[in-house]
């Protein structure tokens, strides 16, 4: 909870993002949940 409030990463639920995590969702049989983690890029 601390790093999804931090924008540590993010998730995504279909093709929506979730932005609050207390959200309801709905998933039905197929959908797609993915996690990213966001990592800052180093150099120039």
């Amino acid at each position: 909870m601390k790093a999804f409030s931090r924008n540590g990463f993010v998730v995504l639920v279909g093709d929506r993002q979730v932005e609050d995590l207390d959200a309801g969702v709905g998933l039905p049989a197929g959908t797609e949940v993915t996690f990213l983690k966001l990592v800052p890029l180093v150099g120039g």
